[in-house]
Protein backbone atom coordinates (compact mmCIF):
# COMPACT_ATOMS: atom_id res chain seq x y z
CA UNK A 1 0.00 0.00 0.00
CA UNK A 2 1.21 3.46 -0.85
CA UNK A 3 2.23 5.72 2.01
CA UNK A 4 0.00 8.47 0.58
CA UNK A 5 -3.52 8.46 -0.81
CA UNK A 6 -6.29 10.55 -2.26
CA UNK A 7 -9.78 9.99 -0.87
CA UNK A 8 -12.90 10.86 -2.84
CA UNK A 9 -16.18 11.49 -1.03
CA UNK A 10 -19.48 12.69 -2.53
CA UNK A 11 -21.83 14.90 -0.52
CA UNK A 12 -25.33 16.16 -1.25
CA UNK A 13 -25.19 19.13 1.10
CA UNK A 14 -22.69 21.97 0.91
CA UNK A 15 -23.08 22.58 4.66
CA UNK A 16 -21.75 19.09 5.38
CA UNK A 17 -18.82 19.65 3.02
CA UNK A 18 -17.81 22.86 4.77
CA UNK A 19 -18.04 21.20 8.19
CA UNK A 20 -16.00 18.18 7.12
CA UNK A 21 -13.32 20.24 5.35
CA UNK A 22 -12.92 22.53 8.36
CA UNK A 23 -12.69 19.61 10.79
CA UNK A 24 -10.23 17.57 8.72
CA UNK A 25 -7.92 20.53 8.16
CA UNK A 26 -8.16 21.65 11.80
CA UNK A 27 -7.26 18.16 13.02
CA UNK A 28 -4.44 18.01 10.42
CA UNK A 29 -5.80 14.76 9.04
CA UNK A 30 -5.46 16.04 5.47
CA UNK A 31 -3.04 18.36 3.72
CA UNK A 32 -5.57 19.50 1.13
CA UNK A 33 -9.27 19.40 0.28
CA UNK A 34 -10.63 20.17 -3.16
CA UNK A 35 -14.37 20.56 -3.71
CA UNK A 36 -15.93 20.18 -7.15
CA UNK A 37 -19.63 20.60 -7.99
CA UNK A 38 -20.93 17.66 -9.97
CA UNK A 39 -24.17 16.64 -11.63
CA UNK A 40 -24.34 13.01 -10.55
CA UNK A 41 -26.52 10.07 -11.57
CA UNK A 42 -26.75 6.68 -9.86
CA UNK A 43 -28.99 3.73 -9.07
CA UNK A 44 -30.42 3.46 -5.56
CA UNK A 45 -32.62 0.46 -4.78
CA UNK A 46 -33.28 -0.11 -8.49
CA UNK A 47 -34.34 3.49 -9.11
CA UNK A 48 -32.36 6.03 -11.06
CA UNK A 49 -31.52 9.24 -9.20
CA UNK A 50 -29.90 12.47 -10.34
CA UNK A 51 -28.72 15.36 -8.23
CA UNK A 52 -26.17 18.08 -7.70
CA UNK A 53 -23.38 16.71 -5.53
CA UNK A 54 -20.11 17.98 -4.17
CA UNK A 55 -17.09 15.78 -4.78
CA UNK A 56 -14.38 16.24 -2.20
CA UNK A 57 -10.82 15.12 -2.93
CA UNK A 58 -8.61 14.74 0.13
CA UNK A 59 -4.81 14.37 0.04
CA UNK A 60 -3.38 12.59 3.06
CA UNK A 61 -1.31 9.74 4.45
CA UNK A 62 -2.82 6.27 3.99
CA UNK A 63 -2.51 5.53 7.70
CA UNK A 64 -5.02 8.34 8.45
CA UNK A 65 -7.80 7.04 6.18
CA UNK A 66 -9.74 5.15 8.89
CA UNK A 67 -9.71 8.16 11.21
CA UNK A 68 -10.86 10.37 8.33
CA UNK A 69 -13.68 7.91 7.60
CA UNK A 70 -14.88 8.11 11.22
CA UNK A 71 -14.91 11.93 11.15
CA UNK A 72 -16.92 11.96 7.92
CA UNK A 73 -19.31 9.20 9.05
CA UNK A 74 -20.31 11.28 12.09
CA UNK A 75 -21.36 14.17 9.81
CA UNK A 76 -22.47 12.60 6.51
CA UNK A 77 -26.23 12.12 6.04
CA UNK A 78 -26.22 9.63 3.13
CA UNK A 79 -27.23 6.09 4.12
CA UNK A 80 -24.34 4.75 2.04
CA UNK A 81 -21.71 7.29 1.06
CA UNK A 82 -18.77 7.04 -1.29
CA UNK A 83 -15.40 6.75 0.42
CA UNK A 84 -12.97 5.74 -2.29
CA UNK A 85 -9.27 5.56 -1.43
CA UNK A 86 -6.71 5.76 -4.23
CA UNK A 87 -2.97 5.19 -3.73
CA UNK A 88 -1.10 8.40 -4.45
CA UNK A 89 2.39 8.58 -5.86
CA UNK A 90 4.32 11.38 -7.50
CA UNK A 91 7.69 11.97 -9.06
CA UNK A 92 7.55 15.34 -7.29
CA UNK A 93 9.11 14.48 -3.93
CA UNK A 94 8.38 17.99 -2.66
CA UNK A 95 4.65 17.35 -3.12
CA UNK A 96 4.77 14.19 -1.01
CA UNK A 97 6.95 15.90 1.59
CA UNK A 98 4.32 18.68 1.77
CA UNK A 99 1.59 16.10 2.51
CA UNK A 100 3.83 14.53 5.14
CA UNK A 101 4.62 17.88 6.77
CA UNK A 102 1.02 19.16 6.83
CA UNK A 103 -0.60 16.06 8.34
CA UNK A 104 -0.11 14.65 11.80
Amino acid sequence: MSEYCMIEVAFGKQKEVLEVVDLLLSKRLVASCQVVESHSSWHWYYNREDSLEYLVFLKTKSELSKEIYRVIKDIHTYDCFEFAVFPLSSCNDEYLEWIDRETK
